[in-house]
Order: C-alpha cells, then structure tokens, then sequence
C-alpha cells in the first residue's frame, strides 16, 4: 500500500529565529493531539515545512482535522511517484480526474527540481505535463496569473511529489506557544471569538463564566459550555470554571446607585479574575470588549474598572466592527450558540442608565459600602472547575425542555 502524504507550510513560524524549534516542536505536538484517535500518523519536521505522513485514513479524515490547527498557513495533500515522466504524467491524470474540473476553468502546472539530475529541467516538466492535460482536458483554459487549478510537481531525490489541492489553515501561532490566559466567556457573541482570536495567537485558554442563580437558569450555563466545546475544536479540551456571582451581585443591587452598578460589577468580576488567574498560574485575562461598542466599553469607564487589577487584559476584538465580529462567529461555529435566548448575569442585572463616563473617585466611595475582600474570597472559593471536550453534548445532552 502506498503511503499517503500532506505537506504543511508554517507561515508566520518562518520568521521565528532562534525559537523556531520550539514553535514548530508546539505544533507537531498538537497535530498528534487531534489526530491520535486515527492511526499512527508520522510527523516529519523541516526548517520551512512539515510532512505527515500514513498509510489508511483517508485524506480528507486528515484535512478536516488540520483545518483547525492553529499555526498552519497552507497544507496540500502530495503524492509521491517514481521520478519517471510517464508515472508522473498518469498521476496529474489521476488527481484531475478526481477534482473533475469544469469546461472553461483554468489550470497551469509548476515544477520544481531539487534533484538537478532528472532528465528534464522546470520548463521541460512543465511544458510535458501541461500538454498531456491539455489534451486529455480540451476544454480547460491555462492561466499562470490565477489558474483554478495549481498542479505542483516537486522533483527529490525521494521521488517526484505532486499536489493539485491546497487548504488554508488557521494561520497564527501553535496552541499554547504564548503562554495561558483565563477568558472571561459572557455567553454573548464577543467573547467566544475573543477566545479563538487568542488561541489563533498561540494562547492556550481557561473559560470561566459568572452565573448568578436563580436569575440565570442552568440554559445559560449549558450554553457557555456548548461555547468551550467549541472552541475546544481549535485547541485542547478546555478547563471550565463557573463563579458564583449571585451574592456579589445582590449586594451591588441593594447598596449601589444603578447608574454605577455595571462599573462596580466588572471591577468585581476582575478581582475574581486577578485571583483565579494567579491560583491557575496564567498570565493573562481575555475578555470580548469592542470600543464604545456598550457604556462599561467606553475609555473613562474602561481605566475605572481596570484599576483594580494589575494581570494584563487582552481585548482582540478592541477595534473590530461588529458585523465583523458576527462573521467571524459564524465562521467558526459560536454564532448559532451565542443567539439561544439564555440570559447571563450581566444582562439579566443591567442597569437603565449606566455612567459611560464613571469618575472614579465616585466608584470608590460606593465600593466602600461593600465587603468586596469576603465578597471576593467567597466567589473564588464557590468556582466550580471541570473539563470541556470538544465532544461535549455531542454523546448526551442534558434535557432542559421541561424548563421551558
């Protein structure tokens, strides 16, 4: 049996100097992290590419899995032959007849040859192998600009390596070369792309979700999980942790002017942060905030409520239009999740008039009225920590229906 073969092609890691190997060792790590449930995949790193390399899964089992591995630019499945013109020539016979191009497309045929002893140079290959598709597909256009269909013929010593298909990959950084943050996951539509935007960068994530029962029901929680599932998707299995948030809330509704209310509960929500991220050793906290986008997001109302915390807060989504912000969303899965109508606690405690431009020394003498050491000690001490899958509630799903 022959074996089967991808090429991968780093990217952005191209660039990464005396680091390299770690950021390409991270990756070939992940790639047998998603592909260990198949057969014993080989993984051969090179200076500016990587092979995978088997022999039963088929292909696309493989595509579908690298098509969400954070730190892949571009991969093309590749198929080795002898260095024979002939058998190079009913091979791109074989992968055309495969893709079945339509009448009027176009198709041009790169060669490469780091073999310089084969018979026939890059222009030779080219040439002989165009004229052999041209023929069999009279019907197909050649274009070198922006061809449909790139046939690459790569001539090694191994052999000849041909590739028709190319598939984008996610791009960025490898899962978990940056370092670990926590995720402030709302259940709305920002934070779970914020969460994808971090872990595309290399960041590896920790979930964590404020619920406040019985305001929020457990549809909310289940609904962030689905969320870290799917996020799970481009990583790891996630850790999930659910604060206790009620008691903290109550208090602010019972002894804060409403206006000053959502100020003083993101400071809370942060002092939580700050301490969960130091007891899981992280470095950082994400949150899905977009400039201006609601009042706790303006500037003036940022600078209050981070003065509580000194662990950096990342905010990818921070200039990002929203309609670009839902795309994205849907593009990786969230969207369809996000818009099940479970309240959070941030929704379901809004204030009707929140101060976009809160003064500080404002905050502080209301947030003098509470016990914020004990509100906080008893929020991080009540968090629940599990473990999401990306397989979660796809094997059994808890039945809310008789809650509705």
């Amino acid at each position: 049996m022959s074996q089967k073969q991808i090429l991968i092609h780093y990217g952005e890691l191209s660039t990464k100097g005396r680091n390299k190997k770690m950021f390409i060792n991270k990756l070939a790590e992940h790639i047998r992290y998603r592909t260990q449930d198949l057969e014993r995949i080989k993984i051969v790193p090179e200076y500016d590419f990587m092979h995978l390399i088997w022999q039963e899964t088929p292909y696309q089992t493989v595509i579908e899995r690298l098509e969400t591995v954070p730190g892949i630019s571009r991969f093309e499945p590749v198929y080795r032959v002898d260095k024979d013109l002939d058998a190079i020539k009913a091979q791109a016979l074989a992968l055309f007849e495969e893709v079945k191009p339509a009448a009027g497309s176009s198709f041009r045929v790169l060669a490469k040859r780091s073999d310089k002893s084969f018979a026939y140079d890059t222009m030779d290959l080219q040439r002989e192998v165009g004229t052999c598709l041209g023929l069999a597909y009279p019907d197909l256009e050649v274009d070198f600009k922006t061809p449909d269909y790139k046939l690459t013929i790569s001539i090694q010593k191994a052999g000849a390596y041909l590739s028709l298909l190319s598939y984008k990959g996610v791009g960025g950084l490898p899962y978990g070369a940056s370092g670990r943050a926590l995720l402030m996951l709302s259940g709305g539509i920002d934070s779970p792309v914020a969460g994808y935007q971090m872990m595309k960068r290399g960041l590896e994530i920790e979930a964590v979700h404020f619920a406040s029962p019985p305001y929020t029901g457990p549809q909310a929680l289940e609904k962030t999980k689905k969320l870290t599932a799917q996020l799970a998707q481009y990583g790891r299995s996630l850790t999930y942790h659910c604060v206790p948030f009620t008691e903290i809330q109550e208090e602010i509704k019972d002894k804060v002017h409403d206006d000053f209310s959502m100020t003083i509960m993101r400071r809370m929500m942060l002092r939580v942060m700050e301490a969960l991220v130091n007891r899981q050793q992280a470095d950082a906290i994400v949150t899905g905030e977009s400039l201006g986008q609601v009042a706790s997001q303006t500037l003036k109302s940022m600078r209050a409520i981070n003065q509580v915390t000194s662990v950096p807060i990342l905010r990818p989504l921070i200039a990002i239009d929203k309609n670009d912000i839902i795309a994205q969303a849907e593009a990786i899965g969230t969207y369809e999740i996000s818009n099940e109508p479970f309240e959070d606690c941030c929704t379901v405690f809004a204030p009707k008039s929140p101060r976009t431009k809160p003064k500080l020394t404002s905050v502080m003498e209301l947030e003098a009225l509470l016990d914020v050491e004990g509100l906080v000690e008893r929020a991080v001490a009540g968090t629940q920590t599990e473990v999401v899958g990306a397989d979660y509630g796809k094997v059994s799903s808890p039945d809310f229906s008789h809650l509705l």
